[in-house]
């Protein structure tokens, strides 16, 4: 069984290992919704062809990659918490599906108990 890693943030928002709950899920994919959403705002502000919008443009490529990594891995232990296997992850990539499967990821209810992946997340303290 896994055990639980000591930095709560870097394991949340990218390591692969474990079990995320729904509620964590959800909470973490509105925080990068919300830093997704600055350099973007910059973006829309800005006027064409000027230094604001090659900034904003750097802004939402240095902000997107690191959510792309933390969305795919919090998916993978969502997955993991559902017991469904992890290389569902890869809908995400298809435009049409991936929102859907962003649904189905957060709505899917977890497996009862302890599984190969670590203890419930749900259990107090965890």
């Amino acid at each position: 069984m896994a055990r639980r890693p000591g930095s709560r943030m870097r394991w949340l928002l990218f390591s692969v290992s474990g079990r995320l709950s729904r509620r964590a899920y959800a909470w973490a994919l509105l925080f990068w919704m919300a830093v997704l959403a600055i350099p973007i705002s910059a973006a829309v502000r800005a006027e064409a062809d000027s230094q604001a919008m090659t900034m904003a443009g750097f802004g939402i490529i240095f902000s997107f990659l690191p959510a792309a990594w933390s969305i795919a891995v919090m998916s993978i232990k969502r997955l993991h918490d559902a017991g469904l296997p992890a290389i569902l992850v890869a809908v995400l990539v298809i435009p049409a599906a991936s929102l859907f499967m962003l649904l189905i990821i957060t709505l899917w209810p977890s497996a009862k108990g302890p599984n190969k992946h670590g203890p419930a997340p749900d259990r107090p303290g965890y």
